[in-house]
This record gives C-alpha cells, sequence and structure tokens, in this order.
C-alpha cells in the first residue's frame, strides 16, 4: 500500500535522521505532506496508464458476451535523484558556543530538497529552460497531463470551459480562448468534474487560492480549515484538499485558441499583458492515480568526516524520487485564468 513521506518507515543506518530530514521536507512541501509513495526497484517505473473505463453489460442466458477490457497505453516515469551537500565549517562550530551547527545544516539542506521537489512537481521536463526541462528531472504535472493525449505530446489541447467537451486532450480546461479570464468558481467546477471519480486536491498558487476564497464567501460559502496530523493547517474547497504550491506560475501565457504549449514557457519572463495566467490543477492521488515514486530506502544520507580540501565535516542527502499518472482522469488542468 502506497504510504505518504510521513508515514514511511525508516530502517537501517542513519534512520533517526533520515526520520528527521523526512519530517522536515514534510512540514516544508505541500507536494510531500499529501502525496503517496510507492517504491520502485529499477530506475525506470514502465507503467500503464489507464485511458478508458472497462465496459459491462447485462446478458441472460445464451447471449454472446462481449469483450470490454478497459483502454490503455504504456508510459515511462524515470527517478531522480534530489539533494545535495551541507558542510559543517569546523572553526565555524567553535565560535557558535556549543550550538549543533550540523543539525541546522541538514535541516536547511532538507527545506531546499522539498523546495526543489515542488519546483518540478510542477515544471519538471519542460519549459524553454534547461534547469527545469532537463531530462535528469521527474517529469512534472503540465508534462504529465500533456501526455494524457498521446506519448508524445508536448502541448496542452483543451476546451473552453464555458461550452465544455472534450478536446484533444479531455483533461485541459481553458478560461478563455486566446486570451486570459478571471477566475470563476464555474471554472472550478468544470475542473473539478474532469476528474473521475472525483479529485481528492486542487493545487495552485497563492494568488489564485485568494480568490477562490473570495469568490467562496461572495457565495455565501467558504473554504473550510481544520488541522492535520503533523499539525498542519489544511484548507479545502468542498471536498478538496487545497495544496499551495508557490511554484505554480503566476506568468504563464495565454494560449493560442485553446492550446497552451508549456515547453516554450519561460519562467523568468516578467508578469505582463499575455503572460499573467495561472494553472489551476485538480488531482487524485492514489497508487490507481497520481503518486509519488521512490526508491529503496528512500531518503539517504552520507558521512564525510573530513573533507580534503576544508576544515570541516559534510552530509549528503539523497532523496530518489519521481511521480507517475496511472490513470489519465486522474488529472486535469484550468489554464489561462488570472487572479484579477
Amino acid at each position: 500500500m502506497a504510504a505518504t513521506l510521513a508515514q514511511y518507515k525508516y530502517l537501517g543506518p542513519d534512520a533517526e535522521i533520515r526520520r528527521g530530514i523526512g519530517l522536515t521536507i514534510v512540514k516544508q512541501s505541500p507536494w510531500l505532506s499529501e502525496l503517496p509513495f510507492v517504491e520502485i526497484n529499477n530506475n525506470i517505473s514502465r507503467y500503464k496508464m489507464e485511458l478508458a473505463a472497462a465496459a459491462a453489460d447485462t446478458y441472460e442466458v445464451g447471449d454472446t458476451w462481449l469483450e470490454g477490457t478497459p483502454t490503455w497505453e504504456y508510459r515511462d516515469a524515470a527517478l531522480s535523484i534530489l539533494g545535495g551537500d551541507a558542510d559543517d565549517d569546523k572553526f565555524g562550530r567553535l565560535a557558535t558556543g556549543g550550538e549543533d551547527t550540523m543539525a541546522s545544516m541538514i535541516e536547511l539542506k532538507s527545506k531546499a530538497v522539498a523546495n526543489w521537489f515542488d519546483e518540478l512537481a510542477i515544471l519538471g521536463q519542460t519549459t524553454a529552460v534547461a534547469k527545469w526541462s532537463a531530462s535528469k528531472n521527474f517529469k512534472g504535472l503540465l508534462r504529465l497531463i500533456c501526455e494524457c493525449e498521446s506519448a508524445a505530446s508536448t502541448d496542452l489541447d483543451g476546451a473552453i470551459f464555458s461550452a465544455f467537451s472534450a478536446g484533444n486532450n479531455s483533461q485541459v480546461v481553458q478560461a478563455a480562448s486566446g486570451a486570459s479570464g478571471a477566475l470563476t468558481l464555474d471554472m472550478i467546477d468544470v475542473l473539478v468534474d474532469c476528474v473521475k471519480p472525483k479529485p481528492t486536491h486542487l493545487v495552485m498558487n497563492r494568488q489564485l487560492r485568494r480568490k477562490l476564497g473570495g469568490l467562496a464567501r461572495a457565495a455565501g460559502n467558504n473554504l473550510t480549515i481544520r488541522t492535520g496530523a503533523l499539525g498542519e493547517i489544511i484548507t479545502s474547497y468542498g471536498e478538496q484538499i487545497i495544496l499551495v504550491d508557490d511554484y505554480t506560475p503566476i506568468n504563464f501565457p495565454d494560449p493560442t485558441t485553446i492550446v497552451s504549449a508549456p515547453a516554450a514557457y519561460t519562467p523568468t519572463t516578467s508578469v505582463a499583458a499575455g503572460n499573467d495566467t495561472s494553472p489551476v490543477f485538480a488531482l487524485r492521488m492514489g497508487e490507481d492515480g497520481l503518486c509519488g515514486i521512490h526508491g529503496a530506502g528512500m531518503i539517504h544520507v552520507e558521512r564525510f568526516n573530513q573533507l580534503e580540501t576544508k576544515d570541516a565535516e559534510r552530509v549528503r542527502i539523497k532523496f530518489y524520487a519521481g511521480m507517475r499518472l496511472t490513470n489519465k482522469l486522474a488529472a486535469a488542468v484550468l489554464l489561462s485564468a488570472t487572479a484579477s
């Protein structure tokens, strides 16, 4: 059964340090507090993406039975190595008067790993910039939803929310054609309906979360708030938990008619007319939907007690991780929406 990072049981060498790193990452990353992970035994997870559900019929004696297996295609999801080195200078440690400086370094590096996962969860293996588009990164949501159309698809070809009918990619909803449109509750409702049987989470940036809260209050409702298992605040819209990922773009380009091209997106583009939209994602997280993948041990720690060229000790943190989408109907995106 898939477990979240917080539920994962750390055993073996450095179990306590690895558990501490895991808890730090969970508190830092909205993704890693909610996303279930499954272990794979090699670098490539070759899996089946379900494109259409199996069919069933009613029969009576003497009827000819019909074949109705689900439709699926193979997809590949590779593990990436997220991590970095945390160096603890020995002289600097003396100057702190007994503070556990290595623990502080490990905590800060763990937060950096969590932040990088959050970036790749949206932008991995897409954009026009090598930092995000590099093949060594795992595939993020924009790329995974492109592949709902076909394994070779790199664009998001959808349909307008106000007259939604499945376009080339039934998991893509556009707020406007060739332009941007202010977020509405109707747009969110259409997005939610694209995920079957229903989404567990909505992912957006802070601007659109504020907009959604204002729309809900104006409609006589509000976002619901509760406390999670680790003391974190959980906000929900209806049945869906809202995850705020600060790396969700605020400067995504307007579509060309109803087609968006994440491979041409430059994350450093200034926010301006034509580049002022933000995607919103609806997801069904689970082993049979969107889930994380990890290598054996999940988080690894390596110690270097004395560096050759520095008077310092080093801890190397490695997180073998990725994401995969095993059902086409488990993820959808709303594009060309703005918070204005």
